[in-house]
């Protein structure tokens, strides 16, 4: 099949959704396409060069064509549309690229949108994905709820700009996938998808790539990358990946860390990201912060921790850590609890004590080795991107009037 896959921005290098389902795609022998805005990932929020400019470098390239891991990228120009990212020429490349199925990124963009409003004129067949989780979107619950003179006005604005055009574009979606039994809620009440459109399927990642240590060379490299971060051999290593920003707020797994070693324990920190929290990070007893890296190579980061813990939010880390062999911690306030169930544990979100409570009771190497076993099972029965691309052809086979099992 002809697959195109349109998401607002792209970064090569990086780990996301845009990056390895493609790929598993083209692996499985079909004809992908990408297409994007010239816009580097988060290239739109205020604080991408804090955070993403050292790794990323400017937040817009130029545009064209590239060939990445046996796809192709497009980029188009943009435009901002009140913070939202619009791709121009869009349609025209989709028409030039005749697919027989386009997967949106999103149950509600302006690329959304577009690609419904054209969806019979070019003839193609569209899905759309909701990634985004209830905890991404409480801020916006707490504020609807307050009884001042502007809810009413902002709760219809919000309907008319998300759930009532992601609605109309699902009448024209083949099929949503939520990546989380809380994205289902999200899909269906913020933007409008009637629930059965709407299928529950993970993230995935790559569970070749991210896997445990086995053998010698894997035992040199472990104790390279420990001893280039100044950790000892006795040291029990925390990893984090990802923002340093206030709503990940990986300060707090800082604060943990530094209480523990008050206490006498063994533990460390490896903050690989960068962000607003970096200086108040480094400052705390035992913590080491270093920039973001290409995926490529964060499994050997993995393979150097005990340990991984994302204090606040999802994070599609948390799969990469657990294919990896880790145990992880997580918030209670994590909708998708599928990701620590049999593998880690669960704190109580805000609370550096609890936290730091949970870590300790992790210093059992062999607790660590029992949930990072079931963790790694778990990955390749369930989370794996090969598998998460079978299933997803298939549905597009069945959309398309192909046989499902060629």
């Amino acid at each position: 099949m002809r697959i195109v896959l349109v998401t607002e921005m792209f970064s090569e290098g990086m780990g996301y959704t845009e990056n390895c389902l493609p790929k598993a795609f083209a692996q499985l022998g079909n004809d992908v396409h990408v297409i994007t805005s010239n816009m580097q990932v988060y290239g739109n929020l205020p604080s991408y060069a804090a955070t993403y400019g050292r790794f990323l470098g400017p937040a817009t390239v130029p545009v064209g064509t590239l060939e990445i891991d046996g796809f192709r990228v497009h980029r188009l120009p943009h435009r901002l549309l009140g913070g939202y990212i619009a791709i121009r020429g869009l349609i025209r490349k989709v028409r030039e690229l005749k697919p027989e199925v386009v997967q949106a990124n999103a149950a509600g963009s302006i690329s959304t949108f577009m690609l419904a409003a054209a969806r019979r004129l070019i003839g193609y067949q569209l899905f759309s994905e909701c990634h985004q989780h209830l905890s991404v979107v409480h801020p916006y619950l707490k504020e609807a709820a307050r009884p001042t003179q502007w809810s009413g006005l902002k709760r219809a604005a919000y309907f008319l700009s998300r759930t009532l055009p992601g609605h109309l574009a699902s009448l024209e979606t083949s099929k949503c996938y939520a990546i989380a039994p809380d994205c289902v809620e999200v899909a269906h009440r913020f933007y409008g998808v009637p629930l059965q459109k709407i299928a529950l399927m993970p993230l995935g990642t790559d569970t070749d790539v991210f896997r445990p240590s086995v053998g010698e060379g894997d035992a040199v490299a472990r104790s390279s990358t420990r001893a280039r971060f100044g950790f000892a051999p006795e040291d029990v290593v925390c990893i984090y990946t990802g923002r340093f920003s206030d709503e990940k707020n990986p300060f707090l797994l800082a604060q943990a860390v530094s209480n523990l070693r008050r206490d006498g324990h063994p533990i460390m920190g490896l903050f690989v990201g960068d962000g607003a929290q970096r200086k108040r990070i480094e400052a705390q007893d035992g913590c080491v912060a270093t920039p973001f890296v290409p995926a490529r190579s964060l499994p050997e980061l993995y393979r150097a921790a005990e340990i991984a813990v994302w204090p606040a939010q999802e994070s599609m880390s948390m799969l990469d850590a657990a294919s990896s062999g880790l145990p992880i911690v997580v918030s209670d306030r994590m909708a998708d609890t599928e990701r620590v169930a049999g593998n880690g544990c669960l704190y109580r979100e805000g609370n550096a004590d609890d936290l730091a409570r949970v870590i300790a009771s992790l210093l059992d190497a062999q607790l660590r080795n029992r949930l990072g076993v079931v963790g790694r099972r778990k990955m390749i029965a369930s989370f794996s991107w090969r598998n998460i691309a079978e299933k997803r052809l298939r549905d597009y086979a069945l959309a398309v009037g192909l046989d499902p099992r060629v």
